[in-house]
């Protein structure tokens, strides 16, 4: 006599949150602009829209692709495509129309989601995408905002397996063209699984977003673990840092997400001195490291950085650092998350000892299932051993991870290895530096030297001699840098994180310095 297998509750993406509904509809889930939704409301918008992307002619496995700044009908839209079987496809609402036209053609979206600041640009996407090779289905355009009627009764949720996608999430494709990331409904619910065992998420949370939501950081995490909880979650449409200071002490606010340049930020504002901080339990921080004196000046306020790593490939949860870490180990991004497995692997495909530093690969059931459309690309990145990140680090005596650097950053000097972030942490150092990066640039003897680009922190910046002095005491010769730029800000991606390929390009102005000594 056979058995069906028994369905796991809340595999589909969002159910946990409608079943959260179920048992507290009048709780408060979320706050925007001035305007509030409790959990009863905020599921008969997910129902409403569901109904209204069947309506459209949505199917299972269809894409919706979703143009937006930060709103709360985001969360609407990704639950009701869920309930659909079809596929989300969050973009950034500032790309160019070329760039949004190249994921159309890619996703074969049926349906694009905008809002007012987003549809010209949409709609010239649209058109752009049309003019290219292939046949590009007929795309659907809507506001993610419109009111839908609430049809009686609510349609029911297709039922989804595991293993079928839920999102595309592209990577910003600063190297190429960007691949589209499949994350599956078992593999964010995993990835939710992970994160409310690695961190301390209560039903009384109140979470500020302000991070984009088109990020698979801000759309994965601390939003839907605190909905989950539930908890309340404050939506900013971007990262102000007095909106955000406000925002702690107006509305309670006792976790958020935050990477290191708002972080710098929040603490040189002139307000940041009087802000009211009490609030705030911890705050989970990802993109760059943070480096360790920054963690200290927070953890003295009596908020602790949980550093973290992630990657989109994971959905995008991997370490966590606990509270009582984020002083004590401020170089480490914590242990795995309690489902995830992950070594340290040399060239050759060895797993190393604690303390070597090689290729971090990434074993757990929160992995994506590979990049879209793109076979070759998924087998080198996903593989029997696990999910080959492509990032350096290390295991500590402690069993933490600690993230070096990308693979393709490692500068090799006289056949010597050298890490940027770690120069990096060392110059920042400097208290006439506010940041720096740092990259190889070829050099006829050495193979590669080091150059780095600075921001001052006032009008005293280290020349390149000066900076060479102050690093002989904190890293091996051969580390320093002998290019210098000096620049007034940093590109960055929509999240914060640095452009290493721009700064790369910026080392020839005229603050430029040479040190020949080596």
């Amino acid at each position: 006599m056979s058995v069906d297998p028994i369905r796991v509750p809340g595999v589909r993406y969002g159910e946990l949150v409608e079943r959260r509904a179920d048992r507290q509809p009048d709780a408060l889930a979320i706050r925007f602009e001035g305007v509030t939704w409790t959990y009863g409301e905020l599921r008969e918008r997910i129902s409403d829209f569901h109904a209204a992307l069947l309506s459209w002619g949505v199917c299972p496995g269809d894409r919706v692709v979703c143009m937006s700044g930060n709103r709360p009908e985001i969360l609407v839209a990704l639950f009701a495509t869920a309930r659909c079987g079809a596929v989300f496809v969050p973009v950034n609402p500032a790309a160019p129309a070329m760039e949004i036209a190249g994921l159309l053609r890619d996703a074969a979206a049926s349906v694009a989601l905008f809002e007012d600041e987003t549809r010209g640009v949409l709609e010239k996407a649209v058109h752009l995408a049309a003019q290219g090779e292939g046949v590009l289905p007929g795309v659907r355009l809507s506001y993610i905002d419109s009111p839908y009627p609430m049809p009686a009764p609510p349609p029911d949720p297709h039922p989804v397996e595991p293993e079928d996608p839920a999102q595309i999430v592209y990577t910003s494709g600063t190297t190429g063209r960007p691949k589209g990331v499949v994350l599956t409904h078992g593999s964010l619910f995993w990835n939710q699984i992970n994160t409310l065992f690695g961190l301390d998420v209560s039903s009384d949370d109140v979470t500020l977003v302000n991070t984009p939501m088109f990020h698979v950081a801000g759309l994965n995490t601390l939003a839907v673990a605190t909905l989950n909880k539930g908890g309340t979650v404050v939506i900013h449409r971007a990262f102000d840092a007095l909106a955000c200071l406000e925002a702690v002490r107006g509305h309670g606010v006792t976790t958020m997400f935050a990477v290191s340049t708002m972080l710098g930020l929040l603490s040189r504002h002139e307000s940041f001195r009087t802000a009211d901080l009490s609030s705030l339990r911890w705050m989970l921080v990802g993109g760059a490291a943070v480096p360790p004196d920054m963690v200290a000046a927070w953890a003295r306020l009596g908020v602790p950085l949980l550093a973290s790593y992630g990657l989109s490939e994971a959905g995008p949860s991997v370490t966590f650092r606990t509270p009582a870490q984020a002083a004590a180990d401020p170089a480490s991004s914590g242990p795995p998350a309690l489902l995830t497995d992950l070594t340290v692997t040399g060239p050759d495909g060895a797993v190393l000892a604690a303390g070597e530093v090689g290729e971090l690969v990434v074993r757990g059931p929160h992995l994506a299932s590979g990049y879209w459309q793109r076979p070759h690309a998924s087998g080198e990145a996903f593989r029997e051993d696990g999910l080959h990140t492509g990032d350096r680090g290390l295991i500590d005596a402690t069993g933490s991870v600690v993230v070096t650097g990308r693979q393709k950053d490692v500068i090799i000097t006289g056949g010597e290895n050298v890490d940027p972030v770690e120069v990096e942490q060392a110059i920042a150092a400097h208290p006439g530096v506010a940041e720096a990066v740092v990259f190889g640039v070829d050099d006829p003897l050495w193979g590669e030297c080091v150059a780095a680009v600075i921001v001052p922190a006032g009008p005293h910046a280290p020349g390149i001699g000066e900076l060479r002095e102050f690093l002989s005491s904190h890293i091996a010769r051969y580390k320093m840098p002998r290019l210098l730029e000096k620049v007034d800000a940093l590109p960055r991606t929509s999240v914060g994180k640095i452009r290493r390929s721009d700064v790369r390009r910026m080392l020839r102005g005229d603050n430029f310095e040479l040190d020949d000594a080596h």
